[in-house]
């Protein structure tokens, strides 16, 4: 594990050329979105807005992960510096054809996470609700956000019981832990997708066979991101809150999406050119 690793920071490194269209999608949702919350914007406008963000959002998605994929079929670790270079940005330029083979497959894998994470957030919150009840502490948040002093912001807190607090906890760590193995699966089923010619609920089961006939590998991977999440989230904190450590934030959450794409489309490609490919995947 410490080899796919270590090989995918190398891709990455390799291709920091790769986080621009992310970074560009980026700038471009939070024009829109600052646009939409200064100006009044008739509700027709809004949902054509919206539905051309999802389009965009698919677009993005498909070019992306289609360069990413050539840079894990691409990489050898005896390139040189200037080869590296070479096929970075010759993968880079293979973007919009990433668009146009990928568009409605991703289109429909994204609907079928949207429809898996619904379900899981519905029924974890139901079994959440009978068995702790509701975490009362999100009625507190609108308060929490009009405080003007830190006192007014210690006197609501001190006014919530340790019952409220604890079942908040319960909430907010079962939250995490789902969401960071369907944020997982979801990126596996797209490395699978790319991989695989397999229509999407091919790649759906296979993604799932996948998973649990590698659930340790699996395991490490997710326990690694976390490391590394938690890391950025404590530079953050010592940078404090400027236009800065802003910037710097962003720059890095692209850098973790981007190595975490790369370490799972890694990591699969690996597995399945090192073992029985029947045996993995059937």
């Amino acid at each position: 594990m410490l080899k796919i690793i270590k090989t995918s920071f190398n891709i990455l490194k390799n291709n920091l050329i790769f986080i621009q269209p992310i970074l560009l999608y980026l700038l471009f949702v939070i024009s829109i979105l600052s646009y939409l919350v200064n100006k009044h914007v008739h509700i027709s406008a809004q949902i054509l807005l919206a539905f051309s963000l999802i389009l965009l959002t698919v677009a993005v998605t498909s070019g992306w992960l289609f360069i990413n994929k050539k840079a894990v079929l691409d990489y050898n670790k005896d390139d040189s510096r200037e080869e590296n270079s070479v096929k970075s940005i010759n993968n880079f330029k293979k973007f919009f054809e990433g668009v146009g083979i990928n568009f409605f497959k991703t289109l429909g894998i994204y609907i079928v996470i949207s429809l898996i994470y619904l379900l899981t957030t519905f029924f974890i919150s139901n079994l959440l609700t009978h068995l702790w009840g509701e975490p009362k502490i999100i009625y507190e948040i609108p308060k929490i956000l009009k405080v003007t002093s830190e006192a007014e912001l210690q006197n609501i807190i001190n006014a919530i019981t340790l019952r409220d607090k604890f079942i908040f906890l319960i909430w907010f760590f079962t939250a995490y832990f789902v969401t960071s193995i369907l944020n997982y699966l979801s990126i596996l089923y797209f490395a699978i997708s790319s991989f695989e010619e397999v229509n999407i609920f091919k790649s759906l089961w296979l993604t799932v066979k996948f998973f649990l006939k590698n659930i340790f590998p699996s395991v490490q991977i997710m326990l690694s991101m976390f490391v590394i999440h938690i890391s950025i989230n404590i530079l953050t904190g010592i940078l404090g809150s400027n236009s800065f450590s802003y910037v710097i934030l962003i720059l890095l959450s692209i850098m973790y999406l981007n190595y975490y794409v790369i370490l799972v489309f890694y990591f699969y490609y690996d597995k399945i050119n090192s073992n029985n490919r029947t045996e993995l995947i059937g």
